[in-house]
């Protein structure tokens, strides 16, 4: 598990969460000053967990900010008639709100659920990120395709041929005989 970060109002606050996670065996990093948390390089931490109120704000925009500029699991600590009211205000961001008081077990565990959300929604990233590169390779090579039926008056499974049996014998890519012919032809865009 990587890295936790804690931010709270006070040390002592910051202290007895860390003392909570201790169970987890991974380093746990405190801070309780707003310039140092706002200028934290967070990339290193897979959790990062602020309780609220803060110092200088009650924390939402704070937690704003983390959305923005990490991809670590968030855990929001709030009192417990507000906790409801604190979710659905930072429900963009996918962090978790635990209630206050809360046991150790209960921290133990959101920081577990945080840390598989997290893990859960890059997966999703890295697959769509794929689809997406492949869905625009499609409509690419149909592009070319297009133009080797216009241009050469090959029927669509001639083109398709084509471009599959270049790519293979010239050992690139569909897409990058796609981009040649799309060139070739000057019906390249810009893909």
């Amino acid at each position: 598990m990587k890295a936790i970060f804690v931010y709270a109002k006070t040390e002592s606050l910051c202290r007895s969460v860390a003392c909570a996670l201790e169970e987890l065996c991974c380093e746990v990093s405190c801070c309780w000053d707003p310039a140092e948390a706002a200028a934290a390089d967070l990339s290193a931490y897979g959790t990062v967990i602020v309780s609220t109120p803060l110092q200088d704000e009650f924390g939402l925009n704070f937690i704003a900010e983390l959305h923005r500029r990490t991809s670590a699991g968030i855990i929001v600590l709030a009192k417990t008639d507000i906790a409801d009211e604190v979710q659905t205000r930072i429900n963009f961001t996918g962090a978790f709100v635990l209630a206050r008081p809360f046991t150790k077990a209960a921290l133990v565990q959101s920081v577990r659920m945080a840390v598989l959300a997290k893990e859960n929604m890059r997966r999703l990233q890295d697959e769509n990120t794929k689809l997406t590169q492949k869905l625009d390779d499609y409509k690419l090579i149909n592009r070319a395709k297009c133009c080797l039926i216009q241009y050469l008056n090959f029927t669509e499974e001639q083109a398709e041929r084509h471009i599959r049996k270049l790519a293979m014998d010239s050992r690139r890519t569909a897409r990058e005989v796609a981009e040649d012919t799309l060139r070739t032809y000057g019906g390249i865009t810009g893909g």
